[in-house]
């Protein structure tokens, strides 16, 4: 028996062309390893396979070629899933280079007459790990962020806090100095511009005027002007913009040419008054 099975397992051995199996006695899809080689002077073409051996034999897996002194082999893995025989036919090398046939016997699980039948078996419960909590942790931190982005920027509306600068309200002695200081700057009568000048001059201290005394001095002829101011400032300071308006007017209107120490003198008349009649700053402390 030991000599038959060898035959059927074994094909063409001596001849150096082989096809061997682990066992030609198998049950249904049990695997088994199935190898062919061939001497290489002997091989023209070399069998090649999809997914079936033979017919009914599936290939779970193909080896690579494999080449050793002066042979050429190759592995595979093999099964079958009906019971009954299957034949695997001569694997041909060359016209006169064959495997003969070899015979695979499947058989099915034999049960015990009168066994009782079992239910199947419930999936066993793998236990959790850290790979089962992060995704639910991960999701929980997000819809807290997303929560608290909707509270701050959408459902709770802050009214933005408007902080209004004091305004800055600068003396009117301050603004007059600061412009016949520039007025100055500009040397216009050195220029020729003595009209331009004496004009600038006249409209700097009626503006200072008005803001300092509250009353319209910019629409006021200088007549009034001084009228006004009798009640307001002593007889040297009313003297002082006396000459400096009547000066601004006799340039303007007449074509007057005031000298140069009139021009000088105009200018320090205008800082006098200013500097003179300016309202002095209550200390709160």
């Amino acid at each position: 028996m030991k000599k038959i099975i060898a035959l059927l397992l074994v094909s063409n051995i001596a001849w150096g062309q082989t096809a061997i199996m682990d066992t030609n006695s198998i049950l249904i899809g049990e695997q088994i390893n199935f190898s062919i080689s061939n001497p290489i002077s002997e091989t023209e073409v070399w069998p090649t396979y999809d997914e079936f051996l033979a017919d009914g034999i599936e290939i779970i897996k193909q080896g690579k070629l494999d080449t050793n002194e002066n042979l050429i082999s190759q592995k595979f893995i093999i099964t079958a899933w009906d019971s009954g025989s299957y034949y695997i036919p001569p694997i041909s090398f060359s016209a006169t280079s064959k495997t003969q046939g070899l015979l695979l016997n499947l058989q099915t699980i034999i049960l015990e007459e009168g066994a009782e039948l079992k239910d199947i078996k419930q999936p066993m419960e793998a236990p959790i790990g850290w790979s089962d909590i992060w995704p639910w942790l991960l999701g929980i931190v997000l819809l807290i962020l997303i929560a608290y982005i909707l509270k701050k920027y959408v459902f709770t509306k802050k009214e933005a806090l408007k902080i209004e600068k004091p305004k800055v309200i600068i003396p009117a002695d301050i603004t007059a100095l600061q412009q016949l200081t520039k007025l100055d700057e500009a040397q216009l009568w050195q220029a020729g511009n003595v009209k331009k000048y004496h004009s600038e001059i006249s409209e700097i201290i009626r503006r200072y005027t008005e803001n300092r005394f509250n009353f319209i001095a910019l629409e006021l002829a200088t007549e009034e002007i001084i009228i006004e101011l009798k009640s307001k400032v002593n007889n040297e300071q009313l003297a002082s913009i006396t000459i400096l308006l009547e000066r601004a007017d006799l340039a303007k209107f007449a074509k007057s040419k005031p000298e140069e120490t009139e021009n000088k003198e105009s200018m320090q008349l205008a800082k006098h008054f200013v500097a003179q009649t300016k309202q002095k700053q209550i200390n709160n402390g």
